[in-house]
């Protein structure tokens, strides 16, 4: 390697990217799912309109296909169909999102009488005919897949059920019931959250809203964060107090005077975008300075201020936080790391925008935009709703030269944990290489 690394390089001898570690309950897929963890999820599932025809095609064809848009419970109606069927076993197998159409059939071996989910399918485009095929082989075995992904239906209708989510009201009334949130609770406070519900995007959002209504534990905090956030930003603050928020949520927790050192530099960013003088700083009523440190009250704020910035600013904001945001790449470890992890948080809103805007970006760019985008994939990881995503960005960057550098560094990282056969497979294919890409290939393998 040389000194000063070129394009698609990174030095190995100083070659700093942090990992961390998910969290306990994050497994390994592929994987086994206990029927009583599965039990466990669907307490609180409400059955969409669309359940009843499903139920009869999966028991019919034995591989079902659910596609729709993002997080409308496809996951759990894959879990709760499942649960439906007769099975010689009740643990349900986790199939990697990964895997190809060729994969699931010459791939994969299915016990008789077993279920089987993969949701979350990356695979690019589908084969009517080999999904037959497929179908046929689970039926000889008494077996059962159930396949979800994002998007609209395919040609492959005869495996393939439209889905949709539930009523929000309906499933508001059921969370309620199942947790026995009503107790103590007053009625307008009730009938208020209930029609919060029915505007709410999707069913996380209504179970997160219900379990919010419990006087304590961490999901009320978290609904309690999400409206102290929500009803600062409806007083529409001044664009300087915004941008320190944003600032914060990209950096934080820092040393105050390291944090307003970075949103010093912010200043003449924005500034070139407005006219006028700079507001003078205020009291923030979202920044803490509690010993000396530059945070949020409490964690659950960062997650509330990404979404109402994705959902209420546009390019007068963005444009300026944007290359704020990429210029920390060229910062201490620690920096670039909080801004990665940022950028994963972005993605839980704003995931195409996170995507085009730094991710694919810092892929192809220097060797500190290089770790941050693989430090953000990283990240993702941590929940199950972007760890698919985040294996998805991997792959795809394994296959462009301009970013197959990344790719192996960010699948050395924490995606080899969540997707370890899948990560060991394309990084032994870019070791077996040469150039930049091999040597990073190999250092992740020997790392991991």
């Amino acid at each position: 390697m040389t000194d000063t690394p070129q394009p698609g390089e990174l030095d190995l001898d100083h070659l700093t990217f942090t990992r961390r570690r998910p969290p306990p309950d994050v497994r390994p897929i592929p994987g086994e799912l206990a029927r009583r963890e599965a039990d466990a999820l669907l307490r609180s599932y409400l059955e969409p309109p669309c359940f009843p025809e499903a139920v009869r095609r999966l028991s019919a064809r034995h591989l079902l296909v659910l596609v729709g848009e993002e997080e409308i419970g496809k996951r759990l109606g894959g879990l709760a169909l499942l649960s439906r069927m007769s099975l010689a076993e009740s643990t349900i197998t986790v199939l990697s999102p990964a895997s190809t159409v060729a994969e699931l059939i010459g791939g994969t071996e299915y016990a008789p009488g077993r279920a089987y989910l993969l949701h979350d399918w990356i695979a690019v485009g589908t084969d009517p005919a080999a999904l037959s095929v497929l179908a046929r082989e689970l039926a000889e075995l008494g077996s059962y897949l159930v396949i979800t992904r994002d998007g609209a239906p395919s040609r492959a209708v005869e495996v393939e059920q439209p889905w949709a989510a539930p009523d929000p009201r309906e499933l508001f009334d059921l969370c309620l019931s199942t947790y026995d949130l009503r107790a103590g609770l007053a009625p307008d406070t009730l009938v208020k959250a209930r029609h919060r519900a029915a505007e709410l995007p999707t069913p996380a959002h209504v179970v997160r809203l219900a379990a919010g209504l419990a006087p304590d534990g961490a999901r009320a905090g978290v609904a309690r964060a999400a409206e102290e956030v929500a009803a600062w930003f409806d007083t529409k603050p001044a664009m300087r107090e915004v941008l320190a928020a944003a600032a914060l949520a990209f950096t934080g927790p820092l040393p105050e005077a390291a944090f307003e050192a970075r949103l010093a530099r912010l200043d003449p960013i924005w500034q070139a975008h407005e006219s006028g003088p700079p507001e003078p700083p205020q009291p923030h009523p979202l920044i803490s300075r509690a010993g000396g440190q530059a945070d949020f009250p409490t964690p659950e704020h960062r997650g509330p201020v990404l979404a109402e910035l994705a959902a209420r600013y546009g390019f007068w904001l963005w444009q300026p936080l944007r290359a704020w945001v990429r210029s920390l790449t060229d910062e201490d470890p620690e920096v670039r790391t909080r801004a990665a992890e940022g950028v994963a948080a972005l993605a839980a809103y704003a995931l195409k925008e996170a995507r085009a805007e730094f991710l694919e970006m810092w892929a192809a760019g220097t060797a500190g935009e290089r770790l941050a985008a693989a430090e953000a994939l990283s990240s993702m990881c941590a929940g199950d709703t972007l760890a698919p995503e985040a294996l998805r960005l991997a792959l795809e960057w394994a296959a462009d030269p301009a970013r197959a550098t990344t790719a192996a560094v960010a699948l050395g990282g924490d995606l080899a944990l969540r997707y370890p056969a899948d990560c060991e497979r394309t990084l032994r294919r870019l070791a077996d290489g040469d150039g930049p890409v091999a040597a990073v290939a190999r250092r992740m393998t020997q790392d991991a």
